[in-house]
């Protein structure tokens, strides 16, 4: 493969392969969508549907330099095709499929168009060498010996894909909880006016009052614990810390929190992510709180959680508060008649604690509310770091900025 007619043959392939993709897509949107058939299976038979359709293509018009002359050497070839492309494909197709879908919750189609670009190279390359190459016995021979072995590196890797996905290790939690603490620490310390608010304390966030003040959300990701420390090491974790505010115009300290106190239970008519709240028991500042909440980005989620909170006065002109998630359970077939609870160990883990600490500060012409939001999900897998790692970091972000301007309307009404 060579000069002009390499390119040549790279630019039919592609072209191929963008028709190919067209058919395994509506196969595929066929089966899942249409039929109602699982999008394991309904991806094998998909890619099978592109394989053959591909290589119809490839031995009349890619390699249409190497045509064959008995049947039996083509179905030869076409054997070879299935081994070497046909596996790739089948292989790469359900090992990326699998974990964008478990990991992620990425709709099955989107999914597997993430997939067939990252099979392309790999089966362009393999065709040309191992499949449409001279029917010389040899050649034959060589291929085979080729196919075994690329056969045997990613037998390894496809159906089982999914268990790459761990569950919440006791290292995993051990990371979470010496970080949960020292927060918790700068929290109960940093009541001082010049150390109240964490975004006071960030060099990345200059001017966030005034953003706040303006209508806006300030929003600063936190890279460590406490500014100055290193960023932590979560071993088959993740954690996501952001610092939002917003600023409620012609509102007073004691109203708002009054408001927020008095309202625990019923944060369903706050919070645009609030399905159904419920008030569980309150022990003076002291409250427990039922929520089941919704997370939308890449996915939709829909979590039953329980939440322990403790509001604190520090003075006449700030006050604080302190939310601890003491349940978090991922629901399956969320909205249906069968939802339920999945059990320990079965969810997606992409949120396995979570916490809130809120601050308020009575300013001239309203009040100033700080959230910083701290949770933990499971990591993110090798190969897919590049693809989604930026996206999964950007829903912890989303989500506080949805609560932090749904919280602003609710207390700017009357």
């Amino acid at each position: 493969m060579r000069g002009k007619s390499g390119v040549r043959r790279w630019v039919a392939f592609n072209a191929v392969g963008i028709l190919g993709a067209v058919v395994q897509l509506s196969v595929l949107a066929a089966l899942t969508h249409g039929a109602g058939l699982p999008y394991l299976p309904a991806t094998a038979l998909a890619v099978e549907a592109a394989v053959l359709h591909n290589f119809a293509w490839h031995q009349r018009w890619t390699w249409r330099d190497r045509q064959l002359e008995s049947k039996r050497q083509v179905l030869d070839r076409l054997i070879r095709f299935h081994l070497l492309n046909g596996s790739i494909s089948i292989v790469g197709n359900l090992t990326i499929t699998t974990l964008l879908v478990s990991a992620c919750g990425v709709d099955a189609v989107a999914a597997n168009l993430t997939a067939i670009l990252a099979c392309s190279l790999v089966n362009f390359f393999g065709s040309n060498a191992l499949v449409f190459a001279d029917a010389r016995p040899a050649q034959r021979a060589s291929s085979s010996l080729l196919v075994a072995i690329l056969l045997t590196g990613i037998a390894a890797s496809p159906l089982s894909a999914v268990n790459m996905l761990p569950d919440l290790k006791a290292e995993t939690l051990a990371a979470w909880t010496a970080y949960e603490q020292r927060v918790d620490a700068r929290y109960a310390r940093d009541t001082t006016p010049d150390r109240f608010f964490i975004e006071d304390q960030q060099p990345e966030s200059p001017g966030w009052r005034q953003t706040a003040r303006a209508g806006r959300v300030p929003m600063v990701r936190l890279r460590s614990a406490s500014p100055g420390e290193p960023e932590p090491t979560v071993p088959d974790g993740r954690i996501h810390h952001w610092a939002g505010a917003v600023f409620v115009p012609n509102a007073t300290l004691e109203s708002v929190v009054t408001r927020l106190e008095n309202g625990a239970g019923r944060e369903s008519e706050a919070y645009d992510d609030v399905l159904q709240s419920k008030l569980l028991s309150r022990d003076g500042d002291r409250v427990r709180i039922f929520m089941k909440i919704r997370r939308s980005s890449i996915i939709t989620v829909t979590y039953n959680t329980e939440h322990s909170v403790e509001y604190r006065r520090l003075g006449s002109t700030r006050a604080s508060s302190r939310s601890v998630a003491t349940k978090i359970a991922e629901l399956a077939d969320a909205g249906t008649p069968s939802e339920r609870e999945r059990p320990p160990g079965t969810d997606n883990g992409f949120l396995w604690r979570l916490n809130a600490y809120w601050r308020f500060e009575q300013v001239d012409g309203g009040v100033l509310v700080e959230c910083e939001s701290v949770s933990l999900s499971r990591s993110v897998p090798f190969l897919l770091r590049p693809i989604i790692t930026g996206k999964v970091d950007g829903i912890a972000r989303e989500s506080l900025e949805k609560t932090l301007v749904s919280l602003r309307s609710s207390l700017a009404r009357k």
